[in-house]
């Protein structure tokens, strides 16, 4: 069972490239250390511990005689998995230095912004570089097509707000139209008013 002395002592040795101790080994270091509480272990406990296992390593080695490599096979519970020196890992800092010089070498031109949006679906591990430019350029073609998307929608918001504009200024001008024929009669009205009433003047006065 995994408990926070046998993970402490497992890490430490790990970092200085023992491994393959079984659970045995590591009941066996804590009652060397006399660690009664494996889940609250002291750091002099723990250094004990690691020394204890160690030299258990070296008087392996003793015995057999075969290199450390060779000597310290993990079981299946304790084996820590050894990156495949053939794969491609790359940082976050690497991911965007290459994505700026495949944009740049196919005439993209990208903000900072836009290229840590890119490498976010990008992953950080590949068998090959082969797997990685193809990772790489397909999040570019998915980038640009989203880049589209979104300039056709704007323009689409533009046509639709200088339509809008338009019908309303056409609207407007029709009723100022209608205003301005309205006042015309309304003035043709009283002139024509003015005229009959002189007309009636001139011919009281006739008379």
């Amino acid at each position: 069972m995994s408990n926070k002395f046998t993970n402490n002592v497992r890490t430490r040795l790990y970092k200085q490239g023992y491994q393959g101790f079984t659970k045995d080994d590591y009941t066996e270091a804590a009652i060397a250390s006399e660690c009664d509480d494996l889940d609250n272990p002291s750091k002099d406990q723990l250094s004990q511990a690691v020394e204890y296992l160690r030299e258990k390593a070296v008087g392996r080695l003793s015995v057999i005689d075969e290199p450390v490599e060779e000597t310290f096979l993990a079981s299946t519970e304790d084996a820590q998995p050894e990156p495949d020196k053939s794969q491609i890992v790359l940082s976050e800092q690497q991911k965007q230095a290459l994505v700026t010089e495949i944009a740049e070498g196919a005439g993209i031109e990208l903000k900072a912004a836009d290229v840590k949006q890119i490498t976010v679906s990008i992953a950080s591990t590949f068998a090959s570089r082969k797997d990685l430019n193809e990772a790489i350029f397909n999040a570019l073609v998915h980038f640009a097509k989203e880049f589209k998307n979104q300039e056709v929608a704007k323009i689409r918001r533009k046509a639709d707000e200088i339509r809008r504009t338009l019908a309303e200024m056409d609207d407007a001008a029709g009723s100022e139209l209608t205003q301005i024929k309205q006042a015309m009669e309304a003035t043709a009205l009283d002139y024509k008013s003015q005229f009959a009433d002189l007309a009636l003047s001139f011919a009281g006065i006739i008379d």
